[in-house]
């Protein structure tokens, strides 16, 4: 009887811990790139970021980053946003493409800066080790993934 008792919490332990480990696994990261970036308007740089993320859930819905200190809302209802999701119609997988951009502005006040660049700042609903954490949804609850880092490109210098 014991043995038994022993036997049923050994299993239930490893089915606990193989459901948060595939929870963990939800997310591939196929791409992840940084591209610094100069010019366009006096004083004006930044940062552009490229994520391009695979799943086969179904089920999974990604609503925000963090990258560097900003805070980046995942919205995938406009139709030529900077996040988009497609399924392949063989493998039926998902690809999330995300583009952000951390925009900086030297020129206090200056008056050419759109002010629909300005970002939020906040710090993460967790710590986390690496360069980006993403947070979805699924099943309702809550999860992250993370980024651990990028791969930098050469920096563009506009005119």
């Amino acid at each position: 009887m014991k043995v038994i008792k022993i036997m049923l919490v050994l299993a239930i332990t490893l089915r606990i811990m193989a459901g948060s480990y595939c929870a963990a696994q939800t997310f591939k990261l196929d791409t992840a790139t940084s591209q610094r970036w100069a010019g366009g308007v006096v004083g004006h740089s930044g940062v552009k970021y490229f994520i391009e993320l695979e799943t086969s859930s179904k089920n999974i819905k990604p609503d925000t980053a963090w990258i560097n200190g900003y805070v980046y809302p995942i919205d995938f209802s406009v139709k030529d946003g900077e996040s988009k999701r497609a399924t392949d119609p063989v493998t039926h997988k998902t690809k999330y493409t995300l583009w952000f951009n951390e925009v900086h502005n030297t020129i206090p006040g200056n008056p050419t800066m759109p002010k629909d660049t300005i970002l939020e700042t906040s710090k993460p609903v967790r710590q986390f080790e690496g360069a980006a954490l993403i947070s979805y949804w699924v099943k309702h609850k809550q999860r992250f993934f993370t980024i651990k880092s990028f791969t930098r490109l050469p920096q563009l210098n506009y005119p």
